[in-house]
């Protein structure tokens, strides 16, 4: 049982100001200031950060006097993406009313997702500078006069790993410990563990959640040369398209979100509030890769929605619900011709002519990309969508693209249904589905 959520977001800090976003048909993509000399000369003319996250204790949630302590000494060794998952996970404990003497510590885990987490470039000046000879860098001296320019536990900062350690340490819980670098697809295989070391009896309770950041400027520049990005061109707000005719590509955006799941026995025990039940989390791999293959080329079209429909039978075959009885899809919708085109043609093979009643919705028109925070932030705003018994419209999508044969939301206020389908793809061929049902 889904207990807590907590998010951040260009949608804001909480979950009130995401459902507000989605219920108003606020885009939050706005035009970029270049950031000094480290942005690469053709960098983002526009995405959506999350503005609203500065770093600030505040932004944390609320929180005992100890645990403020703590985080405050904490911060130095956490980079933004860090910051924002420990934020997210924080928000969504306070959202299920867990304290420090809630439960045993022992069981309690953590599994929180992550993009790749990279040093940013002001971290490496001086250390730059002392290999520099005669305007070139020298590489044999980074081990000697560069190194010892660096911080210490620098490297810390920087790992993908840290936010399921923070989340651990800062809440002293014991329990097992899991981190996913998944991209976007990191949603499924983060709440598969979790559910899998409930089930198991490992745990009680299990933080989950995933963080990244798409807008970081080496990440621009990667995006950049192998990303399919939004004509630049375009005005901000209607530049991300998901399942339009006329989408160019993906808006880049950052955030996070988590979810505090528990069993039903153990929510009821404690009188809280429950959101809502996960009855499946599947994450399947591109089966056109091979073990020791060499080929990182993204996969095709066809390969990526077989790897849907993988990920959808293998969810479905453990289900204990039928195809035919969703309410909504919430769908990965990235905004490119092909990773729209591959999913949609997904949905249609699976539900067949049910694909035309089945109403397919996504955030990415609101907040962008953000990479592996996406996934739970989707999730949050569609556990809010059943909670409020309707669904917001896919923003900037108008008109019906026949290689997307889905029935998009274009209208506030269509019902949600009693259950939801989270699908989500990454660009090598990763994906995930999850179910959810509201009670």
């Amino acid at each position: 049982m889904i207990t807590g959520i907590g998010q951040i977001s260009a949608a804001g800090l909480t979950p009130e100001s995401l459902w507000e976003t989605c219920t108003q048909g606020k885009s939050k993509v706005h035009a970029l200031v270049r950031s000094g000399d480290f942005c690469p000369e053709n960098a983002l003319r526009f995405a959506a950060p999350a503005d609203d996250f500065t770093g600030s204790i505040a932004d944390f949630g609320e929180l005992d006097p100890a645990l403020s302590k703590n985080i405050r000494k904490s911060l130095k060794l956490m980079a933004r993406e860090i910051q924002m998952g420990v934020a997210s996970a924080q928000r969504a404990l306070c959202s299920a009313s867990v304290g420090a003497e809630t439960f045993d510590p022992s069981r309690v885990g953590v599994s929180f997702a992550s993009d790749y987490v990279i040093t940013t470039p002001e971290e490496l000046c001086a250390a730059v500078a002392a290999c520099m000879d005669g305007g070139r860098f020298n590489f044999s001296r980074w081990g000697g006069d560069g190194l010892r320019q660096m911080t210490p536990l620098w490297q810390l900062k920087f790992l993908p790993n840290m936010s399921t350690s923070h989340i651990s340490i800062l809440n002293s819980f014991h329990g097992v410990g899991f981190n996913t670098t998944g991209r976007e697809a990191s949603v499924g295989a983060s709440l598969a563990e979790a559910v899998s070391a409930i089930g198991s009896g490992r745990v009680d309770a299990m933080v989950v959640g995933a963080t990244g950041s798409r807008i970081h400027p080496v990440k621009q520049a990667g995006a950049i040369r192998g990303d399919v990005l939004a004509d630049p061109s375009l005005d901000p707000e209607t530049a991300s398209r998901p399942f339009d005719p006329d989408r160019t590509g993906m808006v880049l955006g950052e955030g996070a979100a988590a979810v505090f799941i528990e069993t039903l026995e153990g929510a009821q025990k404690r009188g809280v509030p429950i959101f809502a039940e996960v009855l499946g989390s599947v994450t399947r791999g591109c089966p056109r890769y091979r073990a020791g293959s060499r080929d990182l080329s993204s996969p095709s079209e066809a390969d990526l929605t077989r790897s849907y429909l993988l990920t959808l039978g293998a969810l479905f075959a453990r289900a204990q619900i039928a195809p035919d009885q969703i309410g909504h899809i919430n769908a990965n919708g990235l905004g490119t011709p092909l990773d729209d085109r591959a999913e949609a043609a997904a949905i249609r093979a699976f539900f067949g002519s049910a694909a035309d009643t089945i109403p397919v919705t996504c955030l990415k028109g609101h907040i962008g990309n953000p990479g592996a925070g996406g996934g739970f932030i989707d999730l949050i705003a569609s556990i809010l969508a059943l909670k409020e018994g309707v669904l917001f419209p896919i923003l900037n999508n108008r008109t019906d693209d026949p290689l997307c044969p889905i029935r998009p939301v274009r209208q506030f206020g269509e019902p949600a249904g009693k259950t939801f389908l989270k699908l989500a793809g990454q660009k090598f061929g990763q994906t995930s589905a999850v179910l959810i049902r509201g009670l």
